[in-house]
């Protein structure tokens, strides 16, 4: 069976888009996400943008993937955050624990945690 990739592994290149997705996947799944990145990116390209965004526009995109209210707010707060700089990943709003097990593996390069979400634990049992 082929292993599914999880969306983190599309932007091992640009940490904040890959942090900007874990919010979103929050309360829903691959499936709902993966297809608005486009158009959220194309929106929201970085931090900066992001915070320079209504989030009313940017709720109105991610509305599929259920809390598009919060989440705006979320990303528009964590991408404030990111621009001025931070010590620990989690001390950023909207980063929880998916989020910081996320982080560790795919921008820390840790393979020795052991993730509560069974989806980050099975990218980690395959690619051992």
């Amino acid at each position: 069976m082929e292993r599914e990739f999880l969306i983190q592994e599309d932007y091992l290149d640009d940490p904040w888009k890959m942090m900007v997705c874990c919010i979103l996947l929050n309360q829903t799944n691959n499936k709902q996400v993966r297809p608005i990145l486009e158009p959220v990116f194309g929106l929201i390209p970085n931090p900066n943008s992001a915070v320079e965004c209504e989030a009313d526009r940017l709720a109105t995109i991610i509305k599929t993937t259920g809390f598009q209210n919060v989440k705006a707010a979320r990303i528009k707060k964590f991408s404030e955050k990111w621009i001025e700089g931070f010590d620990d990943i989690q001390d950023l709003p909207g980063v929880g624990k998916y989020g910081k097990e996320s982080w560790d593996i795919f921008v820390n390069g840790r393979k020795d945690i052991d993730p509560t979400d069974k989806k980050l634990k099975k990218y980690l049992e395959d690619i051992r």
